[in-house]
């Protein structure tokens, strides 16, 4: 299925005066979610942006070019979304959607509030434990009453660099360590362009469910025309690394998203 609509308005070209981005797109206007220097991904992000009509450009210093107002915006657009969408496939249920709860209000995770009470009274404590326990996810989704059980959690990111897949990694990790019940569905969404990071957050040991892509259609055709070259013989290409992905249902369509919520 195509991007979602509200997607297109968190797209545009930004002002980039960068010799790869000039050679790429012809002129120093830079897809937002590309990275400007790396060739692949402004080449795949172009094709995207293209496809799907996008022409408005922004100064490089506006909110509309920062990757952090953008990653606030997503959190805000998937709360919205979700919010909708969650009644109308399972109206039977209380669906309770929330950006940045802390887990502690959650029943898996209530536990952790005496945790944090006796670290703040044991300095001591405190150094040997750290303070890990406080996780407050960009978006939690559960069921009934606030302080029911967590139903899901789903990790925003704009766009993957190696610390944002680490730091997901780290907070699922610790969401299924922490738990005392069943585990939260686990998942992230993303506007990443280039497969080799999305790999970052797709291998793995299974802490991740699955990782959605906002515009995976124009993304895949994107990377089919763009990624079929390996650069080292020893790594496989984009487009392997797309078909691996996808093949193996580990990076998956945003659209599907709310309906694969309301299944478990």
């Amino acid at each position: 299925m195509p991007a979602p609509e509200w997607f297109h308005n968190l797209l545009a070209w930004k002002a980039a005066s960068n010799q790869k981005v000039q050679e790429v797109c012809g002129e120093s206007w830079a897809p937002n979610i590309s990275d400007v220097d790396n060739k692949t991904s402004i080449r795949i992000a172009k094709a995207v942006l293209d496809e799907l009509g996008i022409t408005r450009k922004v100064s490089a210093n506006s909110a509309d070019a920062k990757e952090e107002s953008r990653g606030a915006a997503l959190e805000n657009a998937i709360t919205a979304e979700l919010i909708s969408k969650l009644p109308l496939l399972r109206p039977e249920l209380q669906w309770l959607v929330e950006r940045g709860e802390d887990v502690r209000s959650f029943e898996q995770y209530k536990h952790l509030a005496g945790l944090r009470e006796l670290l703040s009274a044991n300095p001591s404590l405190r150094v040997t434990l750290g303070t890990d326990y406080q996780i407050a996810p960009d978006v939690t989704v559960s069921l009934g009453a606030p302080g029911n059980p967590l139903h899901a959690v789903v990790s925003c990111k704009w766009t993957l660099r190696s610390d944002r897949a680490q730091n997901v990694r780290h907070e699922f990790n610790l969401l299924v360590r922490s738990r005392r019940g069943r585990a939260p569905h686990l998942v992230a969404v993303t506007a990443e362009p280039l497969p080799s990071r999305l790999a970052s957050l797709t291998r793995g040991t299974g802490e991740i469910d699955a990782v959605y892509h906002l515009a995976f259609e124009e993304t895949g055709a994107a990377v089919q025309e763009h990624g079929a070259i390996r650069h080292r013989k020893s790594e496989p290409s984009q487009l392997e690394l797309w078909q691996e992905m996808t093949e193996q249902n580990r990076l998956k369509d945003y659209n599907e998203l709310p309906k694969d919520l309301v299944r478990y």
